[in-house]
């Protein structure tokens, strides 16, 4: 078997030796079990049996799982950017439209935010993602240390934005969320208006009503988004040829 690299792409891939195989077959194969199971549903074995291979054919491709996930972040990514560049003027637009993007994505494949926090991703989909929100803030007017803050304050907020809504999905799973956890939560929500009225009444508000989850989280995404993109608004410079 190969030394693992430090990541997948800093070595060059290798040509296709088996007319049942190839890097993108594979990776196409992992993200679709990916969708369907999570990280956990994931290992060499399971991608060669679904193949139809041996699990030592695909260490010619892809060395290791931590590879394999490399590559199938990577792919995801090529859905969010977007060709041709924005002018000046529309930055907001621009800037707004790759974050709607990012964080559709991430509905999509939910698992890439577990993996996330690994090594930063060299791959040519997550450069041009990179590139793109740069050029963007650039002609925006941000530059040096400001451009860096300011995609990464983006990206912290699509990232930070799903978290959290997968975070509440995942409590409205777990209880159902219905009028039956409803009633049984009734005397402890009146003892918190008691003592915390603005919060109390705000719980309240949720547990009386029937919450079209897709569309609230939509609405407080869009709204901090919005907040976001005002604030760099107050603090970019003006870029050359502005009035």
């Amino acid at each position: 078997m190969p030394t693992p690299s430090p990541s997948v792409w800093l070595r060059p891939e290798r040509p296709s030796r088996d007319r049942r195989l190839s890097r993108d077959r594979i990776v196409a194969r992992a993200v679709a079990v990916l969708d369907a199971e999570g990280a956990r549903g994931l290992s060499m074995r399971r991608i060669a049996s679904d193949l139809g291979v041996t699990a030592g054919s695909l260490y010619w491709y892809v060395t290791t799982k931590d590879e394999l996930l490399e590559l199938a972040l990577d792919h995801v990514l090529g859905e969010v950017a977007e060709d041709g560049a924005a002018p000046a003027d529309r930055w907001r637009d621009a800037l707004g439209g790759l974050a709607r993007r990012h964080r559709a994505m991430l509905l999509r494949h939910p698992w890439v935010l577990s993996g996330l926090a690994g090594q930063p991703n060299l791959g040519p989909n997550a450069l041009a993602l990179a590139e793109a929100g740069l050029t963007i803030l650039s002609r925006a007017g941000f530059a040096d240390g400001d451009l860096d803050a300011a995609l990464a304050v983006v990206n912290d907020h699509v990232v930070g934005a799903m978290m959290a809504e997968t975070s509440w999905r995942a409590a409205l799973d777990r209880t159902g969320g219905g009028a039956e956890w409803r009633d049984q939560a009734a005397d402890h929500l009146r003892r918190i208006a008691d003592e915390h009225p603005l919060l109390g009444a705000r719980m309240s508000a949720a547990a009386g009503a029937e919450i079209d989850v897709d569309r609230e989280c939509e609405r407080r995404f869009a709204f901090a988004l919005d907040c976001l993109l005002d604030g760099l608004e107050a603090r970019r410079p003006s870029p050359c040829g502005d009035a």
